[in-house]
C-alpha cells in the first residue's frame, strides 16, 4: 500500500506541472485561485510540497465539468482579446518612462512617475490585472531589449510605454498601451499639465488604462479612487518633486542614500504637510536605517521618528499599506510588541495582498516567535507573487527561506538554498552570512570560514559581517583572531554605531558568558535590532541552559 501511495505522489511543483502539462506558475495560480489540491510537508525541510495524482485527476475532471457546464462567454467586441492568463487576469508592464529633458539629473522625475503609475495601476483590480513590480520594471530601463522579447520573458498581455518632459512647473507625459501578444497599439495619449495637477494626470492615465483593458470599477472602491473617482487635490510642485527625489534615493537602498532620502522627504512635508507618501517615506527610511542589514543609526534615535511618521501617514490615509507596514516594523524591531506588529503586517496585506515586502517582514516576525510553518506559508506566498510579478525579489525571498531553514537547524537545506540564491545574485551579503553560519554549524569549518572571509573582502564596513568573521574564527579554533575582532568592534563603537548584540553573541561564542550578558544588557538598553532573533539563533545555543538567558528572553518577550 505504501509503495502504491508513493507511486501516486507528485513530489514537487515541477512534477505537478508536468502531470497537468502546464507551467509551474500556472499550477501555483490554480492552487491559489481554483483549489488545486496541493499539500505541504510538515517537517524540518521547509518549503516542499506534494500532491496525490488521484486528487489532482479528480480536481481536473471536476474543473472541466464546471467549465463545460458554464454558459458561453459573451461575444467579444472587435479588437478585444481573451487574456491567456488563468481566471481572466491580464499582466501589464509599465516600462520605465523615458526622460526627454536631456538632463540625467531629471531621472528621478521619470523614474518616480513610473513607480507612481505602477502603484496606481496595481490598485485598480488585482484579481484581473497583475502589474509587474517596480524592481523588475526598472531593470528594463536601459532599453536594450525589444518589447516582444520583454513580453515573452514576463508572459505579458500589455505594455505601457511613456515619456516625460518637465520644464519649470509644467510637465508633458506621452503614453501608449501596446497589446503584447498581438503586437498592436491599443491606445495613445498626451497629457500636458502643471506639476500641481500631477496626481490628476496619473488618475486620468489610470482610468484610460482601465477602460482599454476592460476593467469594471465599482464606485467607492480603491480602484475607483486610483482611477480618479474622487478628484485628486492639487499638490505643491516643489513638495512633490522633493518627494520623488526622496523616493528615487530611497530605492537605491544604501545607508547613504536612505539618509539622503530622509532629507528630501522632510523637505517635501515642510512645504506640504499633507503629502502622505512623504510621511510614509520617512517612516520606512528611519526604520530601515536602524535595522539589519544597515545598522546605520541607533534605534533610539531613528525608531521614535519612524513611529511618529507612520502614525501621521495613517492619520492622513488609513488605507495606505506602506504606513501600516512601517508601523509594524517599529512594533516588531523596536517596541517588541509582537501582537501589534502582527496586526500591522496583516492590515498592510489586507490592503495590498501582493505586498511582498510586508510578507517577508511578517515571515521574519514569525521566525522570531518560533512559528516556522506560518513563516514558510508567507515565504511561499511571496515567492508565488515574485514569480508572477517581481522576479527580481526572488533573491531576498530565498534568503529568507535560507534563514528559516538555518533557524530550524536544517543546515544542509539552508546551505543548498543559499547556494541556489547566490547563483542568481552573488552580491547579496545576507546570503553570504546565512551560508557561512550554516556551514559552520554543519561542521564545514573551512568552507564557513572561507565564506566569511569572502564577505569581509566585499563588505568590510558592515558590522554583521565583521561579527560573522569573528564567529567563524571561534568555531575554527582560532580564538586569538576572534578576540582581536571583538576588541576592534568594541573600539569602533566609540566612533560609530555598532549594535551591542553582535559583540554579545561573539562573547557567547567565546564562552565568556559574564561578558556576553553585559553586552546583551547594553543591547537591551539600545533596543538593538538583532535581539528579535535571539531565541532562534543557533549561535547562542550554548547559553540556552543558563537561567540568565531564559530570564533575558522573557524580558524581550520571546520566551
Amino acid at each position: 500500500m505504501a509503495s502504491q501511495d508513493q507511486e501516486g505522489r507528485l513530489d514537487s511543483w515541477k512534477e505537478i506541472a508536468a502531470f497537468l502539462r502546464r507551467g509551474v506558475r500556472t499550477v501555483q495560480r490554480w492552487e491559489a485561485t481554483e483549489g488545486l489540491p496541493v499539500h505541504r510537508h510538515q517537517h524540518a525541510r521547509l518549503g516542499s510540497v506534494y500532491a496525490l495524482k488521484s486528487e489532482v485527476a479528480a480536481w481536473w475532471d471536476s474543473r472541466e465539468s464546471r467549465r463545460s457546464a458554464s454558459p458561453p462567454a459573451p461575444a467579444r467586441p472587435l479588437g478585444a482579446r481573451q487574456s491567456s492568463t488563468i481566471a481572466g487576469r491580464s499582466r501589464l508592464l509599465v516600462l520605465p518612462f523615458d526622460n526627454l529633458s536631456g538632463d540625467s539629473k531629471q531621472d528621478y522625475l521619470s523614474d518616480g512617475l513610473t513607480e507612481e503609475m505602477i502603484n496606481r495601476l496595481a490598485r485598480l483590480d488585482p484579481a484581473r490585472l497583475g502589474v509587474i513590480a517596480r524592481t523588475t520594471a526598472l531593470s528594463y530601463k536601459s532599453g536594450s531589449k525589444p518589447a516582444d522579447q520583454i513580453a515573452a520573458e514576463l508572459d505579458l498581455d500589455y505594455i505601457l510605454e511613456g515619456s516625460v518632459r518637465a520644464s519649470g512647473d509644467h510637465i508633458r507625459v506621452s503614453a501608449q498601451l501596446v497589446d503584447a501578444r498581438e503586437h498592436t497599439h491599443v491606445w495613445a495619449e498626451n497629457y500636458d499639465r502643471g506639476l500641481s495637477d500631477v496626481l490628476e494626470l496619473q488618475a486620468s492615465l489610470a482610468a484610460a488604462i482601465a477602460r482599454e483593458v476592460r476593467l469594471a470599477i465599482a464606485p467607492g472602491s480603491p480602484a475607483h479612487e486610483a482611477a480618479g473617482g474622487r478628484p485628486p487635490r492639487p499638490v505643491d510642485p516643489e513638495a512633490y518633486q522633493a518627494f520623488l527625489m526622496g523616493r528615487y534615493l530611497f530605492n537605491k537602498m544604501t545607508p547613504a542614500t536612505l539618509t539622503q532620502s530622509l532629507e528630501w522627504f522632510e523637505r517635501a512635508i515642510a512645504r506640504d504637510s499633507s503629502l502622505v507618501l512623504a510621511h510614509a517615506g520617512i517612516a520606512q527610511a528611519c526604520g530601515l536605517l536602524s535595522t539589519v542589514p544597515f545598522d546605520a543609526v541607533p534605534p533610539r534615535d531613528a525608531m521614535p521618528k519612524a513611529a511618529a511618521a507612520a502614525r501621521k501617514a495613517l492619520e492622513l490615509d488609513p488605507s495606505l499599506p506602506e504606513a501600516h507596514a512601517a508601523l509594524g516594523l517599529v512594533f516588531h524591531h523596536y517596541e517588541w510588541n509582537w501582537d501589534a506588529a502582527e496586526r500591522s503586517y496583516q492590515r498592510a496585506l489586507e490592503l495590498n495582498p501582493e505586498y511582498s515586502a510586508a510578507l517577508l517582514r511578517y515571515a521574519w516576525l514569525l521566525l522570531a516567535r518560533g512559528r516556522a510553518a506560518d513563516a514558510l506559508a508567507r515565504i511561499s506566498r511571496a515567492q508565488q507573487i515574485a514569480e508572477e510579478l517581481d522576479p527580481h525579489l526572488l533573491v531576498a525571498i530565498r534568503a529568507t527561506r535560507g534563514a528559516a531553514l538555518y533557524y530550524a537547524r536544517d543546515f544542509a537545506a539552508a546551505i543548498a538554498e543559499c547556494r541556489a540564491a547566490l547563483a542568481l545574485d552573488k552580491n547579496d551579503f545576507l546570503l553570504h552570512y546565512i551560508l557561512g553560519c550554516a556551514q559552520l554549524r554543519s561542521g564545514a569549518l573551512h568552507a564557513g570560514l572561507a565564506t566569511f572571509m569572502q564577505a569581509k573582502a566585499a563588505w568590510r564596513e558592515v558590522p554583521l559581517v565583521a561579527a560573522g568573521v569573528g564567529l567563524a574564527q571561534v568555531i575554527a579554533g582560532r580564538k586569538k583572531h576572534a578576540v582581536a575582532i571583538l576588541e576592534r568592534l568594541e573600539e569602533q563603537r566609540k566612533e560609530r554605531y555598532i549594535p551591542a548584540i553582535y559583540i554579545g553573541i561573539l562573547c557567547a561564542a567565546l564562552r565568556d558568558y559574564d561578558r556576553a550578558f553585559k553586552w546583551l544588557e547594553r543591547a537591551f538598553e539600545e533596543r538593538a535590532d538583532g535581539l528579535v532573533l535571539l531565541n532562534a539563533d543557533p549561535m547562542v545555543d550554548g547559553m540556552r541552559s543558563e537561567p540568565r538567558f531564559q530570564a533575558f528572553l522573557r524580558r524581550v518577550g520571546l520566551a
